[in-house]
Parts: structure tokens; sequence; C-alpha cells
């Protein structure tokens, strides 16, 4: 019995070890480390190869931007000021005409990440939540 309850605390510690909640200056670093590709929303198709192109963000001096799906998208961001808080600031695009289907997703896509208020890293995910919408959940990608 004891041993089990050993082998259950073990495996219990290495699980909650990969999921952390950074200060917002160690956020800060990893984000600007590295791009972050939209791999999971809830139950929306993610935009991928034939779909369209990936959602993909960078992070640099206090400012997120890059690829919303269909238009370049780049707004104010910041970490803090507690861990796992977060501010993201209503954010400027382009004005590509893409298919309506596309254009939706980004829109929607975007109301929700400006909505975000948490922050969370597990492993190599980064997630934004909100109470508007499902986790906005992220890959890490190193710079090119």
């Amino acid at each position: 019995m004891h041993a089990r309850y050993l082998i259950t605390l073990c495996a219990t510690a290495v699980v909650m070890g990969c999921v952390s909640i950074p200060s917002p200056d160690e956020m800060k670093q990893v984000a600007e480390r590295n791009r972050w590709e939209l791999a999971h929303w809830g139950n929306h198709a993610v935009p991928y190869g034939d779909d369209g192109e990936p959602v993909i963000l960078s992070f640099k001096d206090g400012r997120v931007s890059d690829h919303a799906g269909c238009n370049r998208y780049s707004a104010v961001i910041a970490f803090g000021p507690r861990r796992g808080e977060l501010k993201v600031s209503h954010g400027i695009s382009t004005r590509m005409a893409c298919e309506p289907k596309r254009m939706e997703f980004e829109a929607t896509f975007i109301r929700a990440f400006e909505a975000s208020t948490r922050y969370r890293l597990d492993g190599e995910s980064l997630s934004f939540e909100s109470a508007l919408a499902q986790p906005l959940e992220f890959y890490r990608r190193p710079l090119e």
C-alpha cells in the first residue's frame, strides 16, 4: 500500500510539474523566444493546410503580432501584473478579403483573444483563457 501511494504521489508531481504559470517577466521571455501556432480551440476547426493559413502569434516588446488566419494582426499585450494574469488591447489588422468562412473564424478568434485575461504554460503549449470563449491553445514553434 505504501509503495502504491509513493508511485501515485510521484506521478502526480510529474504531471503537475509540466503545467506552470510563470511570472509575468518569465512568461514574456518565453513568449518572445518562440512563435506560437493555434493548435486547439474548443470545437472550432483550426485553419491549417487546405483549410487556410494557420494562426501564428509572435511577441516582442509588449506587442503581439503576426497572422490571424487571413490578415496580419497586431495588439499591445501585457503579462501580469500578477502571475497568470494578462491584458490584451483592442488590436489592428489588415483588411484583405478572404473567403467568408475564414473571415468569420478570424473575427471570432480576434474577439476571443482580445478577451483573454489569463495565461498558462503546459510543456510546449501556451493557453489563453477568458470568460468569453473556450481556451485558445497554442503550440510552441521555434523562431526561424
